[in-house]
């Protein structure tokens, strides 16, 4: 879930006007995945098999689904704004700057969502540095804007929690856990400095450009390097770390504010 970017090799944003890289079509074998992972939503819906039939599968994960979905138009909205702001009409034109979740849900990243995978995605969303006023800092903060944006979500209902009593339906208190989680998690996980994480396009925003220089190579082979820091052994232990901590800072900060309250 990131701001996807267009560069040339120099490291070095496209200028205004130039023609921006089309964005990836569906290839016959992405349909073939996205055929198979829909058979397996079926049949842990019940469906073709399993138990408890649709509504179980929905009453189960309805809350996760729901607030995973908020979390993911959030943060992609906020990077199309910040986008905006400082000049790029890319998100406006791709019709990306709302708050539409259809818009931001990517369609395999959606469906391992819903066959409750480890992993699942949003949309990137589409910005051009080059059109902005200042590409480098445009860049950084639009990057920023996402994780900062699950950070102010997962505050302001931890203030609503903290103020107005929750109803005792176990749905409900399950979604507004959830909601607060989903959002400190993606924030936390998307300050990872990996490609083509928001922490990298931070990083690659603010450096100069003799390291922009050295960085550039790492945005081509960004998918697969986070998938060995995912799932490497030897990077576990850093990972768990920066993720625990991560989380554990924003929660000790909510707990400051509601103790506050």
């Amino acid at each position: 879930m990131c701001a996807q970017t267009a560069i040339d090799g120099s490291g070095t944003p496209p200028p205004p006007g130039a023609p921006r890289r089309r964005q990836n079509q569906i290839t016959p074998l992405q349909y073939v995945g996205l055929g198979v992972l829909a058979l397996l939503f079926l049949y842990q819906a019940g469906i073709l098999g399993g138990a408890g039939g649709l509504t179980g599968y929905l009453q189960e994960v309805g809350p996760r689904l729901v607030a995973l979905f908020a979390a993911i138009t959030v943060h992609e909205f906020s990077h199309g704004l910040i986008a905006t702001w400082f000049g790029d009409g890319t998100p406006r034109r791709a019709g990306r700057l709302t708050l539409n979740p259809l818009k931001h849900l990517d369609p395999i990243g959606t469906i391992m969502i819903l066959i409750r995978a480890p992993i699942g995605w949003g949309r990137p969303m589409p910005i051009n540095p080059g059109e902005m006023r200042n590409p480098n800092l445009g860049w950084a903060l639009s990057s920023l804007a996402g994780p900062v944006s699950n950070i102010l979500a997962a505050t302001v209902v931890t203030l609503v929690v903290a103020a107005v009593a929750v109803p005792t339906d176990p749905n409900v208190r399950s979604f507004v856990a959830q909601l607060i989680q989903i959002n400190v998690f993606l924030a936390v996980f998307n300050l990872l400095p990996v490609p083509p994480l928001d922490g990298f396009g931070v990083l690659y925003g603010l450096s100069p450009r003799p390291l922009k220089m050295g960085l550039y190579p790492l945005l081509r082979y960004g998918p697969f390097i986070l998938l060995l820091v995912l799932f490497l052994p030897a990077t576990q232990v850093y990972l768990d770390a920066f993720l625990q901590g991560g989380a554990n800072i924003i929660y000790r900060f909510l707990g400051v504010l509601v103790r506050g309250l």
